[in-house]
């Protein structure tokens, strides 16, 4: 299984996501003005994100792979996901 990069950085983005400093792609995420978590999406040669980094994302994320697979292709909203990490305890 694997995702197109672009698209789950554009996606995340839309979810509430927010681009970190600096030269990698870290994106942070915020509940009520606190930081909760962040990601760093790969942007070297590959456009694809293979297995392997799909589950190390959904780790960062808090979700299980096929919650991640779901947050980065749209089906899960950003709403969806606040309750999922409000559910796990994360906020």
């Amino acid at each position: 299984m694997v995702i197109d990069s672009a698209k789950t950085y554009r996606n995340l983005k839309k979810k509430g996501f927010e681009d970190g400093p600096g030269d990698h792609k870290f994106l942070h995420f915020y509940y009520d003005g606190k930081f909760v978590l962040s990601t760093k999406i790969s942007h070297g040669g590959a456009h694809d994100l293979e297995d392997f980094l799909i589950k190390k994302m959904a780790v960062q994320c808090k979700l299980n792979k096929e919650d991640f697979m779901n947050l980065a292709n749209c089906p899960l909203s950003a709403e969806e996901y606040v309750g999922k990490l409000k559910d796990g305890g994360i906020i």
